[in-house]
């Protein structure tokens, strides 16, 4: 019978044009079952109706086997799954939110991933995790572009924290469409955060400051 073995919530705020919250889980090759659920989303009209106006959340699964396109040097899905069944050793959890323009107050949406082991062995016990690499990629005024989680459990193969970093750094410029050296990319520890909140990082010092949840999701 499958079994739950790893499962991580996402949350992501957008005051203009795209973020993102990213989940890689590495683990043994194992046939897995995955899905994907998009749980909230709200945003606002603001006072004066602005027309043609993008705000949208999508939440999806990325694996070795999807297909991708190259845009700005980076491997974007051409194709958004929210369930997979495969066997891999390792997959990410997308939740991605558009919020237009500056004109639109900010969006959010939450989502949460969940990866069942489907292999004759399963059980119903959570995977030890074994080591985490917690990264947000934020602009000057210390707004996240995106929140980067890489997750090794245990049997998994090693992180490569550089690696890491790189790609996050790489996609925020160009998933975002910013400018080469306006972003940075900042370590923090994922449990000095309550719950799934969301968060800025203060630029003058590179630590993270959670944000109140806003009050129509609260």
């Amino acid at each position: 019978m499958p079994g739950i073995f790893y499962t991580s919530p996402l949350t992501k705020s957008a005051s203009s044009g795209a973020s993102w919250a990213k989940v890689e889980a590495v683990f043994p090759e194992l046939q897995v079952f995955a899905n994907v659920l998009l749980s909230r989303y709200g945003t606002q009209s603001p006072e004066r109706f602005t027309p043609f106006q993008i705000t949208r959340a999508e939440a999806y699964i990325v694996t070795p086997q999807t297909p991708t396109t190259t845009v700005g040097g980076i491997a974007v899905p051409s194709r958004l799954d929210n369930t997979v069944y495969l066997k891999t050793n390792r997959l990410t959890f997308w939740l991605a939110v558009n919020n237009g323009s500056s004109a639109m107050p900010a969006a959010y949406a939450s989502a949460v991933g969940i990866i069942y082991d489907t292999s004759p062995t399963a059980d119903f016990a959570m995977a030890p995790i074994v080591d985490r690499l917690d990264l947000a990629v934020y602009a000057e005024d210390g707004s996240v572009v995106s929140t980067n989680h890489a997750v090794r459990l245990e049997g998994g193969a090693e992180l490569d924290e550089d690696q890491v970093r790189e790609t996050a750094l790489a996609e925020g410029h160009a998933r975002a469409q910013r400018a080469q050296g306006s972003l940075k990319v900042a370590a923090f520890e994922y449990g000095d955060l309550p719950g799934d909140t969301d968060f800025r990082v203060d630029p003058a010092t590179g630590r993270v400051e959670p944000l109140p949840v806003p009050q129509s999701l609260g």
